[in-house]
């Protein structure tokens, strides 16, 4: 039988999720631990075919570690390589400059939760069919869901997808490139509590068809 706390605690976590963008530090490594373990449990393309201990793997860069400087580095040039193309596209489609122009801020001014947060790199293995880009959604769902309940902040990475591609950064996972696809957050503490989101009504978005 269904428990009405644990419902009610599922509940309340969903609805208090939010996007943190500014942090006042990392977490506990205790924490931390217990937010990335929630993204083994997560599904994957069984299948593939492929054993699960050979199709995900989860990279944790902690501040002050020669592994997170070289990743802000390879994230700070790949923005700016980014902003760069996309400012060539944006003078063809005046949708892109939008886009431009958050991708040309982030790489002048870099992405703050970098500095303060812990980076959280999923990888999974690339398969067929190819199903990884929902697996990695649905790892990425269990760590905010979890971080969420722990009181940590979480700040989804979408660039991390392109870093797939990059040699540079792909040798410092220990993955070879083009086997693997990437998604990634940034977690700590957050550094305001999060507005509770407005009550939304559900008869706004739901249909029942007959």
């Amino acid at each position: 039988m269904p428990d009405p706390q644990h419902i009610a605690a599922l509940e309340q976590i969903i609805r208090a999720r939010r996007s943190v963008r500014s942090f006042s530090g990392q977490v506990p490594d205790e924490t931390l631990q217990k937010i990335v373990e929630s993204a083994l449990y997560a599904p994957y393309a069984a299948g593939t075919g492929i054993p699960f201990k050979d199709i995900r793997r989860i990279f944790i860069f902690r501040q002050g570690t020669a592994a997170m400087t070289q990743a802000q580095e390879i994230i700070q040039e790949h923005l700016r390589r980014s902003a760069f193309k996309l400012r060539i596209a944006a003078l063809f489609n005046r949708k892109m400059r939008t886009l431009a122009g958050r991708v040309k801020a982030s790489a002048e001014k870099g992405i703050p939760g970098l500095r303060e947060g812990s980076l959280i790199v999923a990888a999974e293995k690339k398969g067929f069919p190819s199903v990884e880009a929902q697996s990695l959604a649905h790892v990425l769902q269990n760590m905010w869901l979890t971080a969420t309940a722990h009181g940590a902040g979480l700040q989804l990475l979408s660039l991390t997808g392109g870093l797939a591609k990059n040699q540079r950064f792909m040798q410092l996972l220990g993955l070879p490139p083009k086997e693997w696809a990437l998604s990634g957050c940034v977690i700590g503490i957050p550094k305001q509590i999060p507005a509770v989101r407005e009550e939304r009504n559900a008869n706004d978005f739901i249909f029942w068809l007959e």
